[in-house]
């Protein structure tokens, strides 16, 4: 079960960063100038993330991948097992979270953290391809303080993906199908399926099968 700490530290960058780099309502296809921000430890700094979901001058930064396979995409619904109590019962393409001080003391960072995060929700350790987007949504409370980027994931078709007690009734289900009752999904995964991000940016026919070790 992942254990969810409400004080645990966690990455995150001044909403004024973000500003002066183009602060943006939804996706992004920049996404390299906004991971040259995080590529400067200047703009990055950590806090308690109970401060830090109150604090609207502070944005958390949090890895979001999507994972396919074929010409389908892994969805599941939030279950209360998750961190985020306004997210619960929704329908959900992403799958990651918050990169925490732990990460980076002991693991590498940003890159850690997602992996570790993708592993917990899912038992995969497979490497996503690229970051293809920056995703930002000021329309909600939760996405006021949050910002992220968007990778995706291929999976070979013989890929199994584990239960975990905060992802409920995961299933891959075909892209063409997917972005139906779009209120029923929070709001990234909205953006991600209005937006028809995935067949734009990724060679649906080529699974990707660059494994890692954590």
């Amino acid at each position: 079960m992942k254990k969810v700490v409400h004080d645990e530290k966690v990455l995150c960058l001044r909403r004024s960063v973000l500003k002066r780099g183009g602060l943006f309502q939804g996706l992004s296809m920049q996404v390299e100038r906004y991971t040259r921000l995080l590529a400067n430890e200047e703009n990055l700094f950590f806090l308690p993330r109970s401060e830090a979901e109150r604090d609207f001058r502070f944005k958390q930064w949090i890895p979001y991948v999507l994972i396919t396979k074929g010409n389908e995409i892994l969805r599941y619904r939030r279950g209360d097992g998750g961190g985020e109590s306004r997210l619960h019962g929704m329908l959900s393409i992403g799958f990651g979270g918050h990169v925490t001080e732990r990460d980076c003391d002991e693991h590498g960072g940003y890159m850690a953290g997602l992996l570790r995060e993708v592993r917990e929700e899912t038992g995969l350790q497979t490497a996503p391809t690229s970051a293809v987007a920056a995703i930002n949504d000021d329309s909600t409370e939760v996405g006021r303080v949050h910002f992220g980027i968007v990778h995706i994931m291929r999976l070979p078709d013989d890929a199994k993906v584990s239960r975990r007690s905060e992802i409920s009734s995961p299933e891959f289900v075909s892209l063409a199908k997917s972005p139906k009752n779009l209120d029923a999904y929070e709001s990234w995964s909205r953006l991600c399926l209005e937006s028809k991000i995935i067949e734009k940016r990724c060679n649906l026919s080529a699974p990707l099968v660059c494994d890692v070790s954590i």
